[in-house]
């Protein structure tokens, strides 16, 4: 296998599962050492002592998404013990289906604590990795996950599409501020990707309807996001920056009626 990142330090944030565990493989098999930004619990550690039996290349790291304050500490620690970050990958995400829902019907609290949550968790961690990454020669690549819905309006997650939204224009406004010390910001769009979380808070019915609107009529894989991510953190995406990357198997790219359509075939 060709180690796409090979000698690269990175950082996956919310590395415990889902998209995130996806990405932190994807990325130790390409030959990258991944701090695992997650917090400390005893499964947390169980599945580090795991992964590092597999490989040395799984290194873990204290962070608390809610706690803003264990950010900085976070970014220093990895400095220390490599001296440098290659890669960053903001994957934390964070909703309340009970709560965020639309503009009047939506708990007005809960909206701004997702949104606060939510954008933070990009505009800390990328401040201060952005400051070490100017210091470095080669530069870096930070990697957004974000959603289709920061484009595609929802019937419903006011709070969590807005805060894509605002996430998607901070990648672009990073990316512009800084491609001058070499450095990189892109982020992906996932669709309905088939993580546990997701997949317990959808009916089977919401599910057929969102597969009709979907072209190549499959739900995502983690490891589909996994692997547009190894692409945005190596080498061969030097001259990418600023980016949008929808992977939502073509949804929200037909005609209107398309789900009509092919309901009807």
């Amino acid at each position: 296998m060709m180690n796409r990142l090979e000698g690269k330090t990175a950082i996956v944030t919310a590395a415990s599962r889902g998209i995130g565990l996806a990405i932190t493989k994807a990325y130790v098999e390409n030959g990258a050492k991944v701090y695992m930004a997650m917090r400390d619990s005893q499964k947390n550690r169980d599945l580090i002592a795991e992964l590092q039996q597999e490989n040395p290349l799984y290194q873990a790291v204290y962070y608390n998404a809610f706690d803003f304050e264990s950010y900085q500490p976070m970014i220093e620690e990895v400095i220390e013990k490599e001296g440098k970050i290659d890669i960053l990958v903001n994957n934390f995400g964070h909703t309340d289906v009970q709560k965020d829902k639309t503009l009047t019907t939506g708990d007005s609290d809960a909206f701004f604590h997702i949104l606060n949550v939510d954008v933070a968790s990009v505009y800390y961690t990328s401040k201060y990795t952005v400051e070490q990454m100017q210091k470095q020669d080669q530069g870096g690549s930070i990697v957004n996950i974000s959603s289709i819905g920061g484009i595609t309006p929802d019937i419903a997650r006011l709070a969590y599409t807005t805060s894509k939204a605002a996430i998607n224009s901070l990648t672009k406004s990073i990316a512009v501020q800084y491609a001058r010390n070499q450095i990189r910001c892109n982020a992906i769009l996932p669709g309905l990707v088939g993580t546990d979380s997701a997949l317990q808070n959808m009916d089977e019915r919401f599910l057929s309807t969102f597969l009709k609107h979907v072209p190549l009529n499959r739900i995502a894989t983690p490891e589909d996001i996994a692997q547009a991510a190894v692409y945005l953190g190596s080498d061969e995406s030097n001259f990418v920056t600023g980016e949008l990357i929808s992977v939502a198997g073509g949804f929200g790219k037909p005609t209107p009626i398309y789900g009509d359509y092919n309901q009807n075939q």
